[in-house]
């Protein structure tokens, strides 16, 4: 009887069942008006800390990884920043820190507007088709930022992702089941006026945790249709 090659069968399953899942999303992004049309260039982006959430799945069931949800959620940032300058020559900035004169309001204004950004997400992800008719924003409020006065737009970063335990990969092989994914959110918002210029959220199969080439690659998918700034 001649024998599958475990390592094919393990792709070609997982991509399966993964494209069921994930397939409405993948890659998917969506431009507001004024940047398809070339009214808005985005150069300049301040990346706000990312929030991603990875849990391992085991027989047992599901349990959280925080630190491999931090580890995660740094390298996402740091990708998103080098896919950016590479792929759209758009340069990150810093976050600026509070100055002695103003205590913790620099802070506060981050978690404020990381917390409202959550609140919009949810309409985003039921209308996402809604961003290219311009309809999603976060208000002008977002100069409370502070930002440095040349920072275009604002990158907000979320995401969920499952490692699977070997018994629970070979269960789900074999029974079926939801396989070892990242999936992201990424919303990037007008520095001036909150509007929602683009909303991306790339899905990748595979352990979260190792993901580095993959998910440089969904990175690159997922910013595809955004104009680099030197365009014309």
């Amino acid at each position: 009887m001649k024998i599958i090659n475990l390592r094919t069968l393990v792709f070609f399953l997982t991509a399966l069942l993964f494209t069921g899942v994930g397939s409405p999303s993948l890659n998917a992004q969506f431009l507001h008006p004024k940047i398809t049309k070339k009214e808005t260039t985005i150069r300049n982006v301040v990346v706000l800390p990312a929030k991603v959430n990875v849990v391992r799945d085991s027989m047992k069931g599901p349990e959280g990884m925080a630190a491999e949800s931090d580890e995660l959620s740094a390298r996402v940032e740091k990708i998103i920043a080098e896919v950016l300058l590479k792929e759209k020559q758009v340069t990150t900035l810093a976050v600026a820190s509070p100055t002695p004169n103003d205590g913790n309001s620099q802070q506060y204004s981050v978690a404020d507007f990381q917390t409202k950004f959550d609140d919009l997400l949810p309409r985003i992800m039921k209308k996402r088709g809604d961003v290219k008719k311009g309809r999603f924003s976060m208000g002008d409020e977002v100069l409370n930022l502070n930002l440095e006065k040349n920072a275009d737009a604002i990158v907000f970063i979320r995401g969920e992702g499952k490692k699977l335990t070997g018994g629970k990969t070979a269960f789900t092989l074999l029974v079926g089941g939801v396989p070892a994914y990242l999936r992201l959110q990424i919303g990037v918002i007008d520095a001036r006026s909150g509007e929602v210029l683009l909303y991306t959220d790339p899905v990748l199969p595979g352990d979260p945790t190792t993901a580095v080439e993959r998910l440089r690659s969904a990175l690159k998918k997922g910013f595809k249709k955004l104009p680099a700034a030197g365009a014309k």
